[in-house]
């Protein structure tokens, strides 16, 4: 006989189980009492002054997750008739929570400088109260209390004090529309799955050889040619700007990367900008002056879509036989005594340093592989790398020079990233969990490492398995990322993750199960 949810809720799952919020919080403590979450919870805000905090961030923050919380993980159709009344094991209902913000602003600043923690307490007699300097480490405390609901619509260990802080003010997922489109709803979707992690940088990786989706008022012709269908295929200005304000909404910022001079399809919209007479025919040409102009006019435009801090550039695996088979090329590096490919392409990144990025206001970032290309000496200063190979790698670009973003062992199309190994598809988290940002650093070396990011390339994966393959091991590293660095027992993330993943399951994420267990997603 298949069993109600209401008989699940009533029977299967009792009051007894605590949920704990993912990330792991800095600190955080319980009791033993069990509150009922009213169905109409609501929230306000006021400034230590308690003066009432209005504001569009925070309005729609509220009404998100009094929909969260109310629904909980369980909480749904047939089980919504348990909430007529309290349940008899609970003392006292949740019902209202009092936000203070220290530093509210009607817009306020998303950046790497952001105060994003927050106190959150929660009374045996069901008071709820929240302080935050500002409206982000807010939003992060809704979702750490939307994580305290569990399947019995209660929150079940009062009381508890969570006083939280993330390690790392970067902590990113990369993301691939270059070799499967995303739709601008499933990027949303996606949004909304790295904030219940409490990740904080999508990094959009928009552009490569295959398709050129990104919309310009200013060259249109690069969607219009590059996308794989256009319009249907490709983002609008205004599906750009769309993306950055979902995101910023939920306390995520969008770092766009177009890769130069090699990994793009510019040549499908802009051919003149490209080598024309060598083997690939979508590398830009370092040597052609109008190659800086025409990057500095895009960027300009981009940076105007794109208002982080951040502007990612690629630089990584450029294929050097495109400049040596080009004669164009190849003669003007004889004339300017360039030795040979990577000379040129030290010498490409001097000139975006000086011809393309001094009035963007931004700072640079690029892949940094084993072989160090970029070279830091050639970028503008502040500028950073992400070192996607080897770790190791980690101590020669900061003694070089830059700051540095780790992903290498966080490649989440891997089956061994980092070197892990494991027989089972679904234990892969474990060694991305397992994965210590400072190790091998020195203390002073430890103060250039902004953070890390998960990063999912796509050309085996689109919108169809995308949470399958992404969702659940990104969750590994935003801990990673966000948890004490003291924080590191397997076994007992494994327990806290399985919950994570049924809570994603139950909000419509079709996140990865790591281990036998049961979720009521299983039975809707």
């Amino acid at each position: 006989m298949k069993l109600s949810i209401a008989s699940l809720l009533l029977g299967a799952l009792p009051l007894a189980k605590s949920y704990s919020p993912w990330p792991l919080p800095a600190s955080y403590t319980t009791g033993t009492t069990a509150l009922y979450v009213s169905q109409s919870i609501s929230f306000s805000s006021v400034t230590d002054n308690n003066e009432k905090v209005s504001n569009t961030l925070l309005s729609d923050a509220f009404q998100r997750y009094s929909e969260a919380i109310a629904g909980g993980m369980g909480c749904y159709d047939a089980a919504r008739s348990l909430r007529e009344s309290p349940p008899p094991q609970a003392a006292a209902e949740v019902s209202t929570c009092t936000i203070k913000v220290s530093s509210p602003s009607n817009s306020p600043s998303l950046s790497v400088d952001t105060d994003e923690s927050y106190d959150l307490s929660i009374g045996e007699d069901g008071s709820c109260k929240i302080t935050a300097t500002t409206e982000f480490g807010v939003i992060h405390a809704l979702e750490s209390l939307s994580h305290l609901a569990g399947e019995s619509c209660s929150i079940e260990n009062a009381p508890i004090n969570i006083s939280d802080k993330p390690r790392f003010a970067y902590r990113g997922l990369m993301i691939d529309s270059a070799r499967h489109f995303l739709p601008v709803h499933f990027i949303e979707h996606i949004i909304d799955t790295m904030a219940a992690s409490k990740l904080n940088v999508l990094h959009w990786h928009i552009s490569d050889t295959e398709s050129f989706p990104s919309g310009s008022d200013l060259f249109p012709e690069l969607a219009e040619k590059g996308a794989y269908s256009y319009p249907d295929a490709s983002y609008s200005v205004q599906d750009l700007k769309g993306i950055v304000s979902y995101a910023y909404n939920r306390g995520i910022r969008v770092m766009p990367e177009w890769d130069v001079p090699g990994h793009g399809s510019w040549g499908k919209g802009k051919l003149e900008v490209t080598i024309l007479d060598g083997s690939c025919s979508n590398t830009l040409d370092p040597t052609n002056p109008d190659v800086y102009t025409f990057l500095h006019s895009f960027l300009t435009e981009m940076a105007d879509i794109f208002p982080d801090a951040n502007l990612f550039l690629g630089g990584d695996e450029v294929d050097t036989s495109c400049f040596t088979s080009s004669p164009t090329v190849s003669k003007w590096m004889d004339d300017n005594n360039i030795e040979d490919g990577v000379a040129l392409q030290s010498y490409f990144w001097q000139q975006v340093t000086a011809q393309v990025m001094p009035g963007l206001n931004k700072t640079l970032g690029v892949w940094m592989a084993d072989d160090g290309i970029p070279y830091p000496e050639d970028l503008p200063e502040g500028s950073f790398g992400n070192v996607w190979q080897s770790q190791s790698m980690m101590p020669t670009v900061i003694d070089r020079g830059a700051d540095v973003v780790l992903s290498g062992p966080w490649y989440l199309d891997q089956q061994q990233p980092g070197g892990f190994q494991t027989y089972a598809l679904q234990a892969i988290w474990q060694g991305m969990y397992q994965v210590e940002p400072f190790d091998g650093l020195s203390e002073s070396q430890q103060g250039s490492v902004l953070g890390g990011e998960a990063c999912m390339w796509a050309e085996g994966v689109n919108a169809m398995d995308f949470d399958a393959i992404a969702v659940t091991k990104a969750a590994a590293v935003a801990e990673r990322l966000w948890a004490e660095q003291t924080v590191v027992d397997v076994d007992d993330a494994q327990d806290r993750l399985m919950e994570h993943v049924c809570r994603l399951n139950m909000r419509g994420v079709a996140a990865e199960a790591i281990a036998q267990n049961f979720c009521l997603s299983d039975v809707l």
